[in-house]
Order: structure tokens, then C-alpha cells, then sequence
């Protein structure tokens, strides 16, 4: 199976923390990260597993004991070449693509690199900030009277899916060269908007415009040619 890492942005509840970790080792995912989440929540949710553990969830304590924390998304998606968000689009318009649950699998082939998966805070999601850094949204489909899921419940479902569909998680055989990393083209992001700013202005390169240049660099899947020869034209 292809290197997928499960990231939780601003997760609450250490409850839910412990239902990724068991739905991930149940499909064998092993990799989780946690984007600034609420310390006493996580160190709540370690304890809880510690003191239930049982023969059922010894390898969710792997995957717990194993997970690292970071102070934003970028931080934890430092090393993917490809970030994919979640979302129930209920309550926002997505600013980037949308594939099916079905199709993750299929669409996740198509990378090289280590694959990134956000899961947004219980209460809003992810923001759009954070959609921002993602080549693309999964939406899980469910019934319009309710359409958001329980953190836990999603991961589950999701790990489910691409553990069902493992096969179709080889890296592409036609594609040579890795992608950036995403901390790369995040630098390459400052640097453009640094440049605007000197040359038109402080109005631009705000966050908008960084949002946008942003998704246009990860649209354009740039390869690590690419990647150097920009580099090079931003010295």
C-alpha cells in the first residue's frame, strides 16, 4: 500500500482521537498526525487508551503512541507530496476539486510521494485556509438531512475504503519524477508574494492572493524540474 498519513486539524474530543487511531490500525494505517490539537484532549485521549487497553486495541495503541503533534497543517504535511482534504461541503463552496470517496483511491495512485489526508476540527471542519493546501477534497456521500459525520466515523470510513481498494494504491508507473513536497511549494508561495508585495505594493500577496497562487502551484502538479527552474527565476 502506498505511505498515506492520517492528519486531525484542531481535533476536540480524545474520544474521536482514539476512534481514528483503532479504525486506522484496524485497515492498517499506521501513520497519524495531529495539527495543533487541544493539548489536554490528546494527553486525555493517551491516558483513556492506556488504562482500557485490552487484546482489541493493542495495535490502536501502536499507531497512538506513535502519532506526532505539529503546530499547523503545513508543518504536519511537511513531507507529503500530496494533500487531500475532507469534507461534507454543507456548510462551505469548494475552492478546489471534489472526488467521490470511491474515486480517492484511483486519484491517490496517481502520486508518487507520501499522501496527506486532513480531517477537519468537530465543530467547523476545515477552514478554507486549510482546504488551501490540498490538491483536492474528498466528500463522503451522505444524506442531505445529514451530512457531516462523527470525526471517528470518517477516518473509518475512509480507511475502510482504501484498504478495500489497496490494489489500486501502487504509485503510478508512468509518472518518473516525485512531486514537490508541499513545504516546497509553500516556500515557492512566500516567495512569489514577498516579490508582489516589494513590486506593486503592500495590498498584495495577502492571503488571498497567497490562497490562490497556492492552489494554482498544486494544480499545476509541477515536477522537480519544474520545482528547480522556479526556484531559480524567484532568486
Amino acid at each position: 500500500m502506498q505511505q498515506l498519513k492520517i492528519i486531525l486539524v484542531r481535533p476536540r474530543n480524545p474520544d474521536n482521537i482514539g476512534a481514528a487511531a483503532r479504525a486506522m490500525a484496524n485497515f492498517g494505517l499506521t501513520e497519524l498526525a495531529l495539527a495543533a490539537p487541544f493539548e489536554s484532549d490528546w494527553q486525555e485521549a493517551v491516558s483513556v487508551w492506556r488504562r482500557e487497553a485490552s487484546v482489541s486495541a493493542i495495535d490502536a495503541m501502536d499507531v497512538v503512541n506513535s502519532a506526532r503533534i505539529y503546530d499547523s497543517v503545513l508543518e504536519a504535511a511537511a513531507d507529503c507530496s500530496l494533500l487531500l482534504g475532507t469534507s461534507s461541503l454543507h456548510r462551505l463552496k469548494p475552492g478546489r476539486d471534489v472526488i467521490l470517496l470511491s474515486e480517492a483511491p484511483a486519484y491517490i495512485a496517481k502520486n508518487a510521494g507520501k499522501t496527506g489526508i486532513l480531517f477537519g476540527s468537530e465543530k467547523t471542519g476545515l477552514t478554507k485556509e486549510e482546504l488551501s493546501f490540498c490538491g483536492a477534497i474528498i466528500n463522503i456521500p451522505t444524506r442531505e438531512k445529514q451530512p457531516s459525520m462523527n470525526l471517528g466515523q470518517s477516518v473509518a470510513v475512509l480507511a475502510y475504503e482504501l484498504a478495500a481498494r489497496g490494489n489500486a494504491l501502487k504509485p503510478a508507473a508512468q509518472r518518473e519524477e516525485h512531486e514537490p513536497k508541499l513545504m516546497e511549494i509553500e516556500r515557492a508561495v512566500r516567495q512569489i508574494c514577498a516579490r508582489l508585495q516589494r513590486e506593486s505594493g503592500p495590498h498584495w500577496g495577502g492571503e488571498a492572493q497567497a490562497r490562490a497562487i497556492r492552489q494554482g502551484l498544486l494544480d499545476a502538479r509541477l515536477t522537480r524540474a519544474a520545482m528547480t527552474a522556479l526556484n531559480l527565476l524567484l532568486k
